[in-house]
């Protein structure tokens, strides 16, 4: 009987740090903006032991062209790929993290995060859609959120959740003529488009 007092005492006792609005300790969260995004972010490099600090700009296209958002893609379909690589960072950069020994980071690489290598060429196409979307986010029902997306999803609209894009859609979505603002709404209404 003790053991079982004892143990609902360790789950139902408050943390020593408060958490922010998004459930997680602030003191590793450094960036507040929800309407600028962070210059750089700390990547935790998990197969590395490290965290390393990339400027924003260039984190994104890493990611995208890490094999997120191939450059052979429709133009229409990397500028939302470029949104939602973006959107997806940077409000992990507001929870913010902390490694297994204490180094405070912004987002992991791999599946936990998103997969990101710093050895990677980006070619122009990626580069043109990351800076054409640069200001813009994303809100839902007001509020900044976290997108996501993922490699399949059939043809344009047929796989729709309201929270990621899903890539073979939005790639149909786009070869059949639709812009990037009209596929966003097709897979994340309602959605308003900063």
């Amino acid at each position: 009987m003790s053991l079982m007092l004892a143990l609902a005492l360790l789950t139902t006792a408050p943390s020593a740090e408060p958490v922010n609005e998004y459930g997680y300790a602030p003191s590793c969260a450094r960036w507040t903006s929800r309407t600028t995004p962070p210059r750089t972010i700390r990547v935790f490099r998990a197969d590395l032991h490290r965290v390393d600090r990339v400027p924003f700009r260039l984190y994104v296209q890493r990611v995208m062209a890490s094999g997120a958002w191939p450059a052979y893609k429709p133009m229409e379909s990397l500028n939302d790929g470029a949104i939602v690589v973006k959107q997806y960072a940077w409000y992990e950069a507001l929870r913010g993290h902390r490694t297994g020994w204490g180094q405070c980071f912004d987002i992991r690489d791999g599946g936990w995060g998103q997969y990101y290598r710093s050895d990677v060429t980006v070619h122009s196409r990626i580069r043109r859609a990351v800076r054409a979307t640069w200001p813009i986010s994303l809100r839902k029902n007001g509020r900044f959120f976290r997108t996501g997306w993922r490699g399949y999803g059939g043809r344009c609209g047929q796989v729709v959740n309201g929270w990621h894009l899903f890539e073979d859609g939005v790639t149909d979505c786009a070869r059949r003529g639709m812009g990037w603002r009209h596929i966003l709404r097709v897979y994340l209404d309602p959605v308003a488009i900063r």
